[in-house]
């Protein structure tokens, strides 16, 4: 991408094309694969943070949430000390300037894709001037770094954060040190996503919580990650559980040249003139009270009806209401349809603008995570303005997603299910029967349950849920069927040859066909749903494409008239000479 923090102009946003071939990270920790047993633990944390993510056990007991005014107070005097006027109420009164934010969201996965994302951000660049038609400005790094939540996978624990965010951010942050002026000073702010809450903040908080004094030299920037492997992490928390022991973390996570200011997950900020900032923590099920009294007390102060909206989940996602989102948007009274807001979230990995009535929505989820797909089938709201893969490429890489489940490069968690599955019913009918024809029809029976269930077909809506269980009980038939007519095939070729294998050897053929054959159906079936649009992230999930990364830098104008949007990506951030190109830019105006 050439040298790092030199100006530089980012190519045209390429055609939605299918691509063949895509780069894989191979420096650890490399990207997490979902249904492997190393990332069980994290599957497992997942699970019992929600049980006891009640109102009664929450780390936003012990937060203490900003004034917005003093908020806006401190980051004008750190970004510039000698030169804020405290006379002024918003952030860009008091600078007297426009305002540059990078924000991205969804970022720790492999670390290899997290360094190019950070080669992207941690440079200035030559954009479209949206006053001027085919004139550029130069955009230099943001003064303000903010994560839009989901900081590290599959949870985001301080050695998470540090090993695949904080390490390869700061191997570029070491390059491009000597290039800002004398002086230049940079904020670091964040709210957290529901892979940050799996660990009850403690990560989130080691990294965006305000400090106390100066840091330590043996706080300094990491430039090497603390291990090789999350099941090293493993290994040491069951060592230090058995011996009564306690695993030794990062005291606080320091990106270099970037301080953190807030005391919360979630904060308001007066931005500009006429423009509030606030910034959303929906814990793992929605906006509790403390937010919704935080947030109403201080509209009521401001009487601001133009909003800059920063959730962890879009209010739109794949082109649909999403649950989460219109909940957070009816908990903080926003009228949307009727009054200009700025929605900006991530949580879906991808990027994707879309308008809404009076509203602009933007997902940016493209920070280092796994790439989620384009919605391809199924009736939604109109086509996005822009995206980023858009639906040919998505389904170009759609119809991996069969293969690579089946050969174990998602993990073999699904492998051991068909095991699990098919093993008990084969030996039954084997026993009773002498057969296993009459087993595995009940195997496929058994095979449509577990579908339809990893269809989270109870929850979907009735029109959904049918389609749902018809493609799940087409999947059952296959998972039954394939395994004892390719067993029957093959054992008489062995009669042919005179060779008798006996009932245990087909059994044994049937349970290994049955396997394979079901974790191959498992990944059709999840891309049947996303070609459907009846489902839209678990066979992405299978896939752990490293693909279509991107950040936005925003412009916030000093006046409050605008804010400019550029998002900036890589279409293979790992490939040799990966071009970065200009995904999208727009202009947002919260005054007609």
């Amino acid at each position: 991408m050439g040298s790092e923090g030199t100006n530089a102009r980012p190519a045209p946003a390429p055609p939605d094309a299918p691509r063949a071939r895509f780069t894989r990270g191979k420096r650890a920790p490399r990207g997490i694969v979902w249904y492997g047993f190393r990332s069980f633990w994290g599957h497992l944390q997942h699970f019992v943070a929600s049980a006891i993510a009640t109102e009664d056990i929450d780390s936003r007991d012990w937060m203490h949430a900003d004034d917005p005014r003093q908020l806006a107070r401190d980051l004008a005097a750190h970004l510039s000390p000698k030169g804020h006027d405290d006379a002024k109420e918003s952030l860009t009164a008091r600078l007297g300037r426009d305002l540059i934010i990078d924000y991205l969201a969804d970022t720790g996965d492999d670390a290899s894709v997290a360094e190019a994302v950070a080669g992207l951000i941690f440079r200035a660049w030559e954009l479209p001037d949206p006053e001027r038609e085919g004139a550029t400005v130069t955009l230099p790094r943001g003064e303000i770094l903010f994560f839009g939540g989901d900081t590290a996978y599959p949870v985001a624990t301080s050695a998470e954060i540090h090993d695949r965010v904080v390490v390869p951010f700061n191997r570029v942050l070491a390059k491009v040190r000597h290039l800002d002026p004398p002086g230049t000073r940079r904020a670091l702010l964040g709210i957290p996503g529901n892979h940050d809450w799996y660990d009850g903040l403690d990560g989130f908080g080691r990294m965006f919580r305000r400090r106390i004094g100066e840091l330590a030299p043996d706080q300094e920037p990491s430039l090497e990650p603390e291990r090789e492997s999350r099941f090293e992490h493993v290994v040491e928390f069951v060592e230090k559980f058995v011996i009564g022991g306690q695993v030794e973390k990062q005291k606080i996570l320091v990106l270099d040249g970037y301080v953190p200011l807030q005391h919360a997950g979630y904060f308001a900020l007066p931005l500009a003139p006429g423009i509030d900032l606030l910034a959303v923590d929906r814990q793992l099920r929605g906006v509790d009270f403390r937010q919704r009294r935080y947030f109403a007390e201080w509209r009521e102060q401001r009487r601001r009806e133009h909003l800059v909206v920063a959730l962890p989940d879009p209010v739109y996602a794949f082109q649909e209401p999403s649950l989460t989102g219109i909940a957070m948007a009816k908990a903080l009274e926003l009228d949307l349809k009727h009054v200009p807001h700025l929605c900006i979230s991530g949580d879906v990995h991808h990027y994707e603008r879309l308008r809404v009535d009076a509203s602009l929505h933007v997902t940016s989820g493209g920070g280092g995570a796994f790439l989620h797909p384009a919605r391809l089938g199924g009736e939604g709201l109109p086509r996005p303005d822009a995206q980023f893969p858009g639906p040919r490429a998505t389904a170009a890489l759609l119809w991996r997603v069969p293969f690579r489940v089946m050969f174990g490069r998602a993990g073999f968690i699904p492998h051991v299910v068909m095991l699990a599955l098919f093993a008990p019913v084969l030996e039954i009918g084997l026993r009773l029967f002498g057969t296993t024809t009459t087993a595995s029809i009940l195997a496929g029976v058994l095979g449509a349950i577990f579908l339809a269930l990893a269809g989270d077909v109870r929850s979907l809506p009735r029109f959904k849920a049918w389609r749902v269980a018809l493609i799940a009980a087409i999947g059952g038939v296959i998972m039954g069927v394939v395994p004892t007519l390719s067993s029957r095939g093959f054992f008489r070729a062995l009669e042919a040859l005179k060779i008798d294998a006996g009932a245990r050897g087909d059994m044994v053929l049937t349970l290994l066909l049955a396997t394979f054959v079901g974790a191959f159906v498992f990944g059709a079936y999840l891309a049947a749903l996303t070609a459907l649009g009846l489902e839209n992230t678990q066979a992405f999930t299978c896939l752990g494409h490293p693909g279509y990364k991107q950040f936005v830098r925003l412009r916030v104008r000093a006046d409050g008239s605008a804010i400019d949007g550029f998002a900036i990506g890589l279409v293979d951030p790992l490939e040799s000479d990966a071009r970065p190109v200009l995904v999208d830019a727009w202009t947002w105006r919260p005054r007609p």
